[in-house]
């Protein structure tokens, strides 16, 4: 029995364009979006050095690279903006959130993908654990959607920014880790490129998606495919590696695996992320042939080497801004089309099952105008 067990994590369901998208989002997960932008607000110069209006302006030159490579994207903050009742200048800033900011030491998600050569069922399993500030535990949550071009898609996010860890109708998956490369830049911001994947048809194609020209910088994304096909991406703004899972199964969590990255990666003492990364292969790898959705979910749930733990809870002693925890913990089926979703984290909260299905009718977009304006409220 799990004690002091958690809320299930809110599902919103959308359709349409990008902007009508986002207004369906915005209108129904508003009150998360405006408690997410006021607890940023209260900590944005300790992490930036940036008051609030300074780090909008900051932000602001993140966009023009935004409209030439995901104007969709664009517009989908535009309407989320227009549902939620605030502006879109903050919605966008906190969608730039890792170029503006400088804290970066927070990240530390973890990413598992098994195949039908390794599993019990011979199904296909992407697992994810999403850790980021504990502050915005209370704001996650899942979306599916059906968009008027691209497959329909069900993922995860929390307060205004674009969902980015999912599946998708054509059986494509992607869990992401955030990664600390030298190298970063203004250019597309990496939650964009992590909405682009949940449009594609082909791991070929998700491929291509995260890796855009002038990209900002870069996670590391791991995909899996229906036909068991597991491939990983570790990313910066100017380079990237392609890993495979030769045996079937693959693990990430947050510094770089690639020979050909390590030379630019943030120097740091990157223990949570080798501890996390060492514990949840030799759990898999205990039980090749076996592993099963429990299999995935104790993962996920284990607490060896606590506080580098895999299931991640914050230190009480840490400032807000500086608190992190795993806010939200996936097991995606895409056998059945699937998701298993918990609260995090996850030792105190229930698996609760998810499936990709068609939501009801919404209405259309409207056109998308002057976003950063002259003249427009800051």
């Amino acid at each position: 029995m799990l004690a002091n067990k958690l809320p299930s994590v809110p599902l919103f369901e959308v359709r349409g364009s990008p902007r009508a998208m986002g207004r369906l989002l915005g209108e129904q997960a508003g009150e998360l979006i405006r408690g997410m932008l006021g607890n940023y607000r209260s900590f944005m110069h300790k992490v930036s050095g940036f008051n609030w209006a300074e780090a909008v302006r900051e932000s602001h030159k993140y966009l023009p690279y935004a409209q030439a490579a995901y104007p969709q994207y664009v517009d989908e903050i535009v309407g989320l903006a227009e549902g939620a009742g605030v502006s879109f200048q903050d919605a966008w800033l906190l969608n730039c959130y890792e170029g503006v900011a400088e804290d970066q030491k927070l990240m530390a998600c973890t990413a598992i993908g098994v195949n039908g050569d390794v599993t019990a069922d011979g199904h296909v399993y992407l697992a994810h654990n999403e850790d980021w500030i504990s502050g915005d535990s209370k704001r996650v949550y899942l979306v599916r959607a059906t968009p008027d071009d691209g497959p329909p898609f069900l993922a995860m996010s929390y307060g205004p920014v674009l969902c980015n860890v999912g599946m998708n109708a054509a059986g494509v998956a992607v869990g992401i880790d955030s990664v600390h490369p030298n190298d970063v830049r203004v250019g597309v911001p990496r939650v964009l490129v992590s909405r682009a994947i949940l449009a594609t048809e082909r791991l070929s194609d998700a491929i291509r998606a995260c890796l855009p020209k002038r990209r900002a910088g870069g996670y590391n994304y791991l995909f899996a495919d229906r036909s068991g096909e597991i491939f990983n991406v570790e990313s910066s703004a100017t380079d990237h590696d392609i890993l495979y899972a030769h045996e079937g199964w693959l693990v990430h969590t947050n510094h770089y695996l690639s020979p050909r990255l390590r030379p630019i990666e943030q120097p740091g003492v990157y223990a949570s992320s080798n501890i996390r990364l060492r514990r949840a292969e030799r759990l898999l790898r205990r039980q090749v042939g076996e592993i099963t959705v429990a299999t995935l979910q104790a993962i996920l749930r284990d607490h060896a080497s606590e506080p580098d733990s895999i299931c991640n809870h914050e230190d009480m002693g840490d400032e807000l801004h500086d608190r992190s925890r795993t806010l939200l913990s996936l097991v995606m089926d895409l056998t059945d089309r699937m998701m298993w979703v918990a609260p995090g984290p996850p030792c105190c909260g229930e698996y609760v099952p998810h499936w990709l299905e068609a939501p009801a009718e919404y209405p259309a977009s409207m056109p998308v105008e002057g976003l950063f304006a002259a003249g427009s409220a800051i």
